[in-house]
């Protein structure tokens, strides 16, 4: 029976994944897609703490991330911690969320009333329901999502076999993974939430993948929100 259900950490590849610290977006409630913006004091304060635990929980081998300020800013404070310098991929940007970024509800409501409506009516839907998330002009594709996401799977199991990588990257592409991982579909309700500077883990083994760790977040000292459907 041991042979069914250990593994040998030589032929793992282990993916930790931290979003970005928070924004001032993030604190306001905004939707922030591609737009460029910085880390707050509290978010460069998450990322020195995410920083610290993973340098004395792992011994990291690479460290990837986002193109996106706020999110290679992070990586940079957490390289500093663990001693790598963060590598660039465009794999891990946030997803495109067309004309909803850089907007709050309120001024969707007023500039996209029918948009807006019908996005009410799908994070109002149950769980279970087979509606998909409405149109949004200037989304992004999920299918081509799906294929920057498996394709920087695939990178770090072909150069990182046996070895443990670092990724800092954004909320929306996190849930992304963990979805795909647990045979989810991206164009409906995910039912995953990464806080800001949380961790989780995937690991990679023979052409399968398992997570093993969700939006840890005990360095960060702060209370755990209540959560809800978001548009991703």
């Amino acid at each position: 029976m041991l042979d069914l259900l250990e593994v040998t950490p030589a032929e793992v590849t282990r993916l930790i994944l931290v979003r970005h610290g928070r924004t001032a977006h993030n604190a306001q409630g905004r939707i922030q897609g591609r737009a460029e913006i910085p880390l707050d004091a509290q978010g460069r304060e998450q990322a020195q703490r995410a920083g610290e635990w993973l340098r004395k929980q792992y011994v990291i081998h690479a460290l990837y991330a986002s193109p996106l300020s706020r999110a290679y800013e992070t990586a940079t404070i957490i390289g500093d911690a663990i001693a790598l310098s963060p590598l660039v991929t465009t794999d891990l940007i946030e997803f495109d969320f067309g004309i909803v970024s850089d907007r709050d509800a309120e001024e969707l409501a007023q500039l996209e009333p029918a948009l807006y409506q019908e996005l009410r009516g799908w994070l109002t839907v149950t769980w279970d329901s087979p509606m998909i998330r409405p149109r949004i002009p200037g989304m992004e594709d999920e299918a081509a999502f799906r294929a920057r996401i498996v394709a920087f799977w695939d990178t770090i199991q072909q150069a990182h076999r046996g070895q443990t990588v670092a990724a800092v990257t954004h909320g929306g592409v996190i849930k992304g993974m963990l979805t795909l991982v647990a045979g989810g579909d991206l164009r409906r309700h995910m039912p995953f939430w990464a806080d800001n500077a949380s961790i989780s883990v995937i690991d990679f083994h023979k052409g399968g993948a398992t997570i093993c760790l969700f939006n840890e977040r005990s360095h960060l000292g702060e209370p755990l929100k209540h959560r809800r459907y978001i548009i991703l």
